[in-house]
């Protein structure tokens, strides 16, 4: 947050980067308070020594041929937009306004205005296209209190190419509107591939969840790498820039944005999309999915080991106050027999296989989606001694080998889950008893295991065209060893990739080679479907409200 003090310093101190290895880097650190001046100095003192500004200012930045994800750039925007705030005092009738200055998000505005006390805003953008509806939130103004003196907040939901009419309500501490004010500003040409309108079909009327649709895509292709925030009208709001692979999800802590911007790096960005530290994972590179652990301030990462000939069978750790990265579990050394019995397909330099696309924390332990072998695996002890506790699968996975102890008995008549993705955890009421929920690709096949029957899959024996893929929800019984199906129903059929998500009462469903996702009910009906025109598959899709970050209740 923008605090009040005799010099406007922002948040962070500069310092160097000292390491850009395993030990990771930070761009900004530094105690807030260190910045704050010893003299009583009031905001209105403050103003009085600066030129006030007498109409809005608008910069889109030039092109300056830094590399985003680098110290020069985030510092050298920094130091600009500070020097404009220590030397010119903006309001609400004559903001700053600075188009995406950290390069982060490409249809974003920073602003920066002053209010004689504290309040809080509310903003609007809007275009002449009455095909694109209004776009409307309240923002996070970076203070406890949820009021500021000192305003400064990303907006999202331009629309590139376009005239865009923002307004600003502003609101005092009781709730009173103290004043409002609006501006025109032309939003540039944005260089991706990206669709600002998706195909949006409403099969049922039912109340959708607030949010941003967060959809990231498979393949490597330079103009689809970027993470798409699309609101409920299918319209294009937000693209935060990635360097090259694909993130896998965005993990929200203490008011920050955590995600992978490349292979081996992930970023940590501020609420005004500044890089404010970076890590660098070595000699690993992430795959699918990473965890967080709030205990040990890290993140427990699913990787590969360069230096090793197999693939996506590594379990990772990345100390988040220090950079440190550990490797936490070989999956070779867990299921030893399983690695063996497996064999390198054609055309194939690496050995893939597990195939782990998930992973989830509870506690000490990891429950890993297995997509290779159609098994769900928990790994007890992650930090200290891994060992495994149980395989959910079909017995006929399993069959014959040392491990078939291991897997839990199946209560009820149903068929097990094929090829599944994102597993998530949800904590039950007695100890021992949980539940998972997954996207059930409902698809029996194994590139490395020839040798698996895939017979008692009845869901999948079917011709490929009448197929259907499931929301799987099971039930957990560490303390009887059972699994049990407590709710599915049918999604678009999807042999890879996919997402589910439970949000409030909805589900976000994910069925990403046919390169859609929808919003489903409690009940699991399809309430509203968006369909992706491009040829690049859609490799998951989540909601986020992003309360905290951009925006508040």
């Amino acid at each position: 947050m923008i605090r009040k003090m005799k010099k406007f310093t922002g948040i962070g101190i500069v310092t160097a980067c000292l390491m850009m290895t395993v030990t990771g880097c930070n761009f900004l650190t530094g105690n807030a308070k260190d910045d704050l001046q010893t003299e009583t100095t009031t905001a209105s003192e403050v103003e009085v020594k600066k030129e006030k500004a007498s109409s809005m200012e608008y910069v889109i930045p030039k092109e300056d041929g830094l590399e985003v994800f680098t110290e020069e750039k985030q510092t050298k925007v920094k130091k600009e937009i500070d020097e404009k705030l220590e030397n010119i005092a903006y309001t609400m009738e004559a903001p700053l306004i600075y188009y995406n200055p950290y390069g982060t998000n490409l249809r974003s505005a920073n602003i920066y205005f002053t209010t004689n006390e504290p309040c809080k805003v509310t903003y609007t953008v809007s275009v002449q296209d009455k095909t694109i509806p209004d776009f409307t939130r309240n923002l996070e103004t970076g203070d406890e209190s949820g009021f500021t003196t000192e305003h400064a907040y990303q907006l999202l939901g331009l629309i590139p190419e376009m005239e865009n009419t923002i307004e600003l309500n502003v609101y005092n501490e009781k709730g009173e509107q103290v004043g409002t004010s609006s501006f025109t500003i032309d939003v540039p040409k944005v260089e991706s591939d990206a669709e600002q309108r998706m195909s949006v079909t409403t099969v049922k009327e039912g109340t959708l969840t607030d949010g941003l649709f967060c959809v990231v895509y498979g393949r490597r292709d330079s103009k689809l790498l970027n993470i798409d925030l699309y609101d409920n009208d299918g319209i294009l709001r937000g693209e935060l820039l990635v360097e090259d692979y694909r993130t896998d999800k965005i993990l929200f802590i203490d008011n920050y944005l955590y995600y992978s911007i490349a292979e081996n790096k992930i970023a940590k960005v501020d609420r005004l999309g500044q890089v404010v530290k970076l890590y660098d994972l070595g000699q690993y590179t992430m795959h699918h999915d990473m965890v967080y652990d709030e205990a040990n301030n890290s993140f427990i990462i699913l990787a590969n080991d360069e230096e090793q000939e197999t693939v996506e069978d590594m379990i990772i750790g990345l100390d988040l106050e220090t950079g440190e990265v550990k490797a936490l579990v070989d999956l070779k050394d867990i299921l030893p027999e399983a690695y063996e019995k497996a064999t390198l397909p054609d055309k194939k330099s690496k050995l893939d296989w597990a195939h782990v696309n998930a992973i989830q924390l509870i506690e000490d332990d990891v429950v890993l989606s297995f997509r290779e072998l159609s098994s769900i695996v928990k790994i007890q002890d992650v930090y200290t001694k891994p060992q495994l506790q149980y395989i959910l699968s079909d017995q006929s996975v399993w069959e014959g080998t040392s491990y078939a102890d291991n897997v839990y008995d199946k209560i009820g008549d149903f068929t097990s889950q094929a090829g599944q993705h994102c597993i998530t955890y949800v904590p039950g009421e007695t100890e021992g008893e949980y539940e998972l929920y997954m996207f059930n690709n409902n698809f029996t096949y194994s590139g490395t295991r020839k040798d698996i029957d895939w017979s008692g899959y009845t869901l999948s024996q079917v011709p490929v065209e009448q197929r259907k893929s499931y929301y799987y929800k099971y039930k957990i019984n560490e303390n009887e060893k059972t699994f049990k199906l407590v709710d599915s129903f049918e999604v678009p059929y999807s042999a890879y990739v996919s997402s589910a998500q439970k949000l409030d009462d909805n589900f976000i469903i994910c069925s990403g080679s046919q390169k859609l996702f929808g919003e489903y009910d409690n009940e699991g009906n399809l309430l509203r479907e968006y369909q992706q025109e491009k040829e690049q598959y859609v490799y998951r899709v989540f909601k986020y409200t992003f309360d905290g970050i951009w925006f508040t209740e």
